[in-house]
């Protein structure tokens, strides 16, 4: 039994001389699946201490009850250590130098849960140097499943955002990372770009009363992973081109920028990494995805450019072969296929699922650029674009972002619906509509049946 099932949802059919086709992959891993080799798994946790945690004091002091209590979630036999991040970052248990990783026991999870409860705050925020400590940490067991919780309350003020970014380039495919942020004086933007970069979530925790829930909730979903590094790999002929790559479900992630590229050599026929395309060749596109949990399921949106061939039947072109990858294994495969055709009902049919998670993309964009044109002042812009996401949100029953968008917009009944910016908006709401309009509904059975 392998460990993944992977579908390809899409209408081959294309009318005569299209040169684009869009599908959805279904990835599910069973609800049995368990890696044999059952990786090891390595949780670090970013706590903020710099100075605005203690505005006010119950702040700081909440944020650390909360880590505390999480550590006590983590599975026996995790390796872990807990990082202070202000100016720069200080791994406060273990301690130890050179800085390492501690096993969790119930001895070591007590003895950082002290560790934790003696901190400070003091200093500004430079989250490169948060993050260069957790990448040292994790470079120290390679084949682990790494995770890392960054918790703040601030914006990255302490260092130029170069900085953050080199960084990040360096952390890719090493370990996930998700943020939240406390309160509302962090930037979802700065948050949303470090979660984005390695394969996390940013979330607003937006009272301190909720902090236990939410880190529980986190580092027991980092427990459950069990299967190791997932990767999606598409193999396109010449003449073929992978032109995007987007995760749908269960929240949109844009993943184009993330591949690597590989080719195979002119003269030995070996595969091998390459920087830039030669078209004359075959071209192989490796995907990081991540860790996966038992009975996980996850779906992506893939457009590729072909060249068209001739109307029939017998012209079928392997557009690209999609394979799931567990660290080196292949555990499932299918094709994505193209026909040329001059009927006309076979080819303006819309596969359901592509057609579904197009109005979710084009969802998610009508709120970015109606919060945007709403923060820069352009109120009738961000009532246009804000309102299009309304109608969205309605017909495709998503209830949660149709209520994160009626905090920030009204429809006037009575004016034949018209849709009316707020005058005073929250900026609490701002945040949450920020964050969590990526949150994606799968589509309905009934929807898939009818």
């Amino acid at each position: 039994m392998t460990a993944f099932e992977l579908q390809v949802h899409q209408n081959p059919y294309l009318p005569q001389g299209a040169a684009e086709l869009d599908a959805v992959l279904s990835v599910s891993a069973r609800a049995e699946a368990v890696d044999e080799h059952q990786p090891e798994a390595v949780e670090v946790f970013l706590i903020d201490c710099s100075g605005s945690m203690n505005e006010p004091p119950e702040k700081m002091q909440a944020a650390l009850d909360a880590t505390g209590r999480a550590i006590g979630h983590l599975r026996e036999g995790t390796w872990f250590a807990v990082v202070a991040g202000s100016t720069s970052a200080r791994v406060v248990y273990p301690e130890a130098f050179p800085p390492r990783l501690a096993r969790a026991t119930p001895a070591s999870q007590e003895l950082a849960q002290r560790a934790v409860r003696r901190l400070h705050p003091a200093g500004s925020t430079a989250m490169s140097t948060w993050l260069a400590r957790a990448r040292e940490l994790f470079e120290s067991r390679p084949s682990s499943i790494g995770h890392a919780l960054l918790l703040t309350d601030g914006r990255n003020e302490g260092e130029a955002p170069e900085a953050l970014l080199a960084e990040l380039q360096r952390c890719a495919g090493l370990f996930q990372c998700d943020c939240r942020g406390i309160g509302t004086d962090w930037d979802s933007r700065e948050l949303l770009g470090i979660s984005d970069a390695l394969l996390g979530t940013t979330d607003i925790i937006p009272a301190i009363d909720d902090l236990d829930q939410e880190l529980e909730r986190i580092v027991r979903q980092s427990m459950a992973r069990r299967l190791g590094r997932v990767s999606l790999h598409f193999l396109t002929p010449v003449g073929a081109e992978l032109v995007a790559l987007r995760q749908v479900s269960p929240e949109l992630l844009e993943m184009s920028s993330m591949a690597t590229w590989m080719q195979p050599d002119a003269r030995s026929g070996e595969w091998l990494t390459v920087t830039s395309i030669d078209p004359g060749r075959p071209v192989m596109s490796l995907f990081p995805t991540g860790a996966w949990s038992p009975g996980e399921q996850r779906e992506y949106h893939l457009r590729l450019r072909v060249q068209p061939q001739e109307v029939g039947e017998h012209n079928e072109l392997r557009a690209a072969r999609v394979s799931l990858v567990l660290d080196t294994a292949t555990v499932a495969q299918a094709p994505v296929r193209a026909i040329w055709t001059a009927a006309e009902d076979t080819r303006t049919r819309i596969d359901r699922r592509v057609a579904h998670y197009a109005a979710q993309e084009e969802l998610a964009r009508a709120i970015e650029e109606g919060m945007e044109a709403y923060r820069g002042g352009d109120t009738d812009r961000a009532t246009q674009r804000l309102g299009r996401a309304l109608e969205l949100a309605e017909a495709s029953h998503h209830d949660d972002t149709k209520r994160l968008l009626k905090a920030i917009v009204e429809v006037d009944e009575d004016d034949g619906g018209t849709v009316r910016l707020k005058r005073e908006v929250r900026r609490e709401d701002e945040m949450m509509l920020d964050t969590r309009s990526r949150r994606t509904v799968r589509l309905d059975r009934r929807d898939q049946e009818g």
